[in-house]
């Protein structure tokens, strides 16, 4: 068995396609180790053949004020996207040509829910400490 080339961990999913976005799917993303071998990427085990992918993008976005980089991999019949921590340069070894996009991400109905909900539930804390009940 070879070598990988770089390596480095990732947070992947294959039920998303497009631009990169706030959703319940990176919720339940894989965390694995994700490899590049001069002829193909793996990530558990999901392995990616250079000459299967159609088409790679390298997203870079802002989450608060970190950088942080989404690789997305298309292939015949499924896209995966990738996400990386800001300390990964992922490419600067992708064995396959891509190209780099500068992207804000996107919120998921899910994700705005989950938001409204949370801002709902301090607001409604602070309420009661100010209001001098305990609060909950």
């Amino acid at each position: 068995m070879d070598e990988p080339t770089y390596e480095c961990w990732t947070k992947a999913t294959d039920a998303e396609s497009g631009p990169p976005r706030y959703s319940s799917n990176w919720v339940v993303a894989r965390r694995a180790q994700f490899r590049i071998f001069p002829g193909r990427i793996e990530c558990g085990d999901w392995i990616i053949d250079r000459s299967a992918i159609h088409d790679a993008v390298l997203f870079e976005a802002r989450q608060w004020l970190i950088p942080v980089y989404i690789l997305s991999v298309q292939t015949e019949g499924k896209t995966y996207q990738f996400g990386f921590n800001p300390w990964a340069r992922v490419g600067d070894h992708l064995p396959f040509p891509f190209r780099r996009e500068r992207v804000r991400i996107q919120y998921s109905p899910f994700s705005v829910a989950i938001r409204v909900l949370l801002v709902a539930y301090l607001a409604y804390y602070v309420w009661r400490w100010l209001a001098g009940g305990d609060a909950p």
